[in-house]
């Protein structure tokens, strides 16, 4: 059965706002209108695709079973005009990529830059989140690649990971923080529990980590007091207190430089983390995505060992 392009639009509004009045304004139609090409619709499927009431409007368990396709249809369509605009020369061209906030590193600028001055009229779309957020996204179609650190979990399917690179993490205190002083021994994972943390939210792999750092020496992990997925916020915070965070060294490096933060290198206090390229198994990507993909690759080869 085939799908009308705007029939479609209609579906997702109403699906993703709840509400015929929202979704009418959003695609600057009438409700009446709206209406009629849901109505046309459930008669073609033979079946109720929104559960009405005073609230407004909620997907059926048919209307839930076409959404994820309906997505893919508007998705596709998507690209096409995208593909088929770059072929004629007047699109800009559109890179769709998803990052854990703890691999926004050298690696990442390079990569855009370089594909910036190729492509000048291309747009990058950069999409912070947790593994867990930005794997979801990729199903969705919302992302094209994410990078991501790998996980031991088996990841859906319709999936497929590659190694991008590796880098060590651990844990991260301010240049002047006590357990540093000069003449100090190298501290160990009890003497951390004396601060207090600053970590990224649950549901990435930094924080796994974290939690193995204690538990592979029999010490409950403690909880952190201040949580944040803002690389910033973590690094000025921990600048300026006797905070402590876990972060991979590359992230912090030009802090360590510049003094005002510095690595713990007592033992069992860095560990390596791998990260990887995620992207769908099915279908090509983009023709900027793929050329975004080749530049983070180079980027990877070029950088700097820990």
């Amino acid at each position: 059965m085939s799908f009308e392009h705007r029939t479609v639009a209609s579906f997702l509004a109403i699906a993703r706002l709840g509400s015929i009045g929202k979704a009418a304004d959003a695609l600057g139609l009438s409700q009446p209108a709206l209406s009629r090409k849901i109505a046309g619709l459930e008669k073609k499927l033979g079946v109720p695709l929104f559960a009405r009431h005073a609230g407004g409007m909620e997907l059926t368990v048919y209307g839930r079973s076409l959404l994820p396709r309906a997505e893919t249809i508007a998705l596709e369509a998507e690209r096409a005009r995208d593909e088929i605009d770059q072929l004629r020369g007047a699109g800009r061209g559109l890179a769709r990529i998803g990052v854990v906030p703890s691999a926004t590193t050298t690696v990442l600028s390079f990569a855009v830059n370089r594909l910036v001055s190729q492509s000048p009229a291309c747009l990058i779309h950069i999409r912070e989140g947790t593994g867990e957020q930005l794997l979801q996204a990729l199903g969705r179609g919302e992302v094209d690649l994410v990078v991501s650190g790998r996980r031991d979990e088996p990841i859906d399917a319709g999936l497929v990971a590659t190694p991008f690179y590796d880098d060590d993490v651990g844990v991260v205190a301010s240049a002047t923080h006590p357990l540093l002083a000069e003449g100090r021994p190298p501290a160990d994972v009890s003497d951390l529990l004396a601060f207090p943390w600053a970590m990224p939210p649950k549901g990435n792999i930094v924080t796994s980590g974290f939690r193995d750092m204690f538990l592979r020496h029999g010490v409950e992990p403690p909880r952190p007091s201040a949580e944040t997925s803002s690389i910033h916020v973590l690094t000025t915070l921990v600048a300026a207190t006797s905070f402590l965070t876990v972060l991979p060294h590359d992230v912090v490096r030009r802090e360590v430089d510049a003094g005002r933060l510095n690595y713990l290198a007592g033992p069992g206090l860095v560990w390596r983390r791998s990260l990887v390229i995620i992207r769908r198994r099915s279908g090509s990507l983009p023709p900027v995505t793929a050329i975004f993909l080749d530049e983070l690759r180079r980027a990877a080869a070029m950088r700097l060992p820990p």
